[in-house]
């Protein structure tokens, strides 16, 4: 027992002696933790936030969370990765109003599939379950693979109840291709 109190004594009197360092080392790993949770979470909160969106039907919240230009650069890939960024790049290079348009275009395009999915289905539920793995494609652009359960009920009572693997394109921190 002396011996423990004589250690903890030692740790305590360092510690006292060196309040600068022990402060640093604190930081660095606060800092390194906050990093950690933001580069492993990003993508997780990115899918369950836009997944709450759809569930919800609020196309408004959804758009938040994709970015559409990118959904017309996959589009035009035909679900081909490896042409997704050359097909982004195309649209950069394209006249603005047109790029413009066609995402106004896209965006309503989406609103009206989640109003007719509301009209089809009494009930729609997606439940974000884990990802599954993450291939990254290129430096902003990673293909996620994320587990949900699909809960849906039709007008007519026809009912889905699974678990699925989607792929979710994420390009710059947005989603840009997703199978729900």
């Amino acid at each position: 027992m002396e011996k423990v109190k004589n250690v903890l004594a030692t740790v305590i009197a360092w510690v006292k002696s060196h309040v600068k360092i022990v402060a640093i080392i604190a930081a660095v790993v606060v800092v390194a933790i906050v990093i950690i949770s933001f580069v492993l979470g990003g993508d997780k909160r990115l899918i369950k936030n836009y997944v709450s969106a759809i569930n919800k039907a609020d196309s408004e919240k959804a758009l938040k969370y994709m970015d559409m230009k990118g959904f017309l650069a996959a589009a035009s890939a035909y679900g081909d990765e490896d042409e997704f960024i050359d097909k982004y790049e195309e649209l950069e290079d394209e006249d603005e109003d047109t790029v413009e348009d066609a995402v106004k275009e896209m965006e309503k395009s989406f609103e009206e599939s989640l109003e007719d999915r509301e009209d089809n289905y009494k009930k729609y539920k997606i439940k974000f379950k884990k990802i599954k793995d993450k291939e990254k494609i290129d430096d902003d652009f990673y293909v996620v693979k994320a587990v949900v359960k699909l809960d849906t009920e039709t007008e007519e009572g026809d009912t889905t109840d699974s678990e699925k693997t989607l792929d979710f394109w994420i390009y710059k921190g947005k989603i840009v291709y997703a199978e729900v």
